[in-house]
């Protein structure tokens, strides 16, 4: 039974990477400094989380939108307001389903259709830590190595924010609100006209 899940989580594991790297409140909490230091490793243990929380037990889209949240809003305070916690928990779980149904070929057009973006939150291989044949995801068996580590390669950063682009189909700039603390950015969907 441990074979069958680790080779299913080193299956799940790199497509959890590609889709949390495509979660722009992620890359915005991380960019800005939300949260405690070290947000790009923080996402990286959250990746590893995600992958053994799916694989190692029954999860559906309300669970998983639920734990989402609470890691965005514990490990990063911040609050997403746009739905995408529930838009990424049903990614990740539609692409598990087709992993476990052998439906790589499918698998594969779905993720040749997903936006290409930079791999800013991919673990290094000596990071990785593989699921446990039992447990809990919730305890520090994922956090390996320490600050002097020659894996905390700082090369792996992103580059200019995209925040810092007004990229609003709307007219002039929208005046941020009163009540939002300096260092906060507020994440919206986009209205459909």
């Amino acid at each position: 039974m441990f074979y069958l899940m680790k080779m299913l989580y080193d299956e799940f594991k790199p497509l959890v990477d590609l889709v949390l790297n495509n979660w722009t409140a992620l890359q915005l909490a991380v960019e800005h400094g939300m949260g405690a230091p070290g947000g790009e490793k923080t996402a990286q243990l959250m990746s590893v989380y995600i992958a053994r929380y799916c694989v190692e037990n029954i999860v559906d889209i309300d669970n998983l939108t639920e734990a989402l949240e609470d890691l965005m809003d514990e490990e990063f305070d911040t609050v997403c307001h746009d739905n995408s916690p529930k838009e990424v928990a049903t990614l990740l779980l539609q692409f598990l389903a087709l992993l476990k149904e052998g439906r790589r070929e499918e698998l594969q057009v779905r993720i040749a259709a997903m936006p290409t973006c930079q791999k800013w939150l991919s673990v290094p291989v000596c990071e990785a830590v593989p699921p446990q044949s039992h447990g809990n995801p919730d305890d520090d068996t994922t956090s390996s190595g320490s600050e002097d580590d020659p894996c905390n390669d700082p090369a792996n950063t992103m580059g200019p924010s995209p925040s810092n682009h007004n990229t609003s189909t709307e007219p002039g700039p929208e005046p941020m609100e009163e009540d939002v603390e300096p260092g906060w950015t507020v994440v919206r969907t986009r209205r459909k006209k």
